[in-house]
């Protein structure tokens, strides 16, 4: 089935979507280069059009989604009975210098040191998910 456009934006603006689409997690689907399924949570900001997520340029999932850039998203909450936005799309890869104002966004609760990882001198990968259907 195919979802046209509009009706993409009608779930996007529903007020349950936005509810979730403010949210700073959800767990990424994808098929691996050894042709598994994987979920991953990640960490993503909504921009008003795209989901952004960002990761290391040495990331497992990198070589996958570049090879299979189908993805499948859950953001979802934790209480019972849980609200759910599924999302399904592709994966548009964007390698960029340095950390991309994305991943400071969702990433802005954690303590950014170089400790864990979070110096400005590494490049990473900016992903956005594109094309894609959902349901809330």
């Amino acid at each position: 089935m195919t979802v046209q456009p509009n009706e993409i934006t009608e779930v996007l603006n529903r007020p349950i979507s936005q509810e979730l689409l403010a949210r700073d997690l959800t767990r990424l689907a994808y098929v691996a280069k050894d042709g598994t399924p994987r979920n991953v949570p990640i960490a993503f900001t909504w921009n008003g059009s795209e989901i952004v997520m960002c990761t290391t340029k040495n990331a497992p999932k990198l070589p996958a989604l570049r090879n299979n850039p189908t993805v499948a998203l859950t953001i979802d909450t934790e209480v019972h009975p849980p609200k759910i936005l599924l999302i399904r799309g592709r994966a548009e890869l964007d390698f960029v210098d340095g950390i991309p104002d994305e991943y400071l966004q969702a990433n802005s609760t954690y303590e950014m040191t170089p400790s864990n990882g979070s110096s400005g001198r590494r490049r990473c990968v900016r992903s956005t998910t594109t094309a894609w259907s959902g349901s809330s």
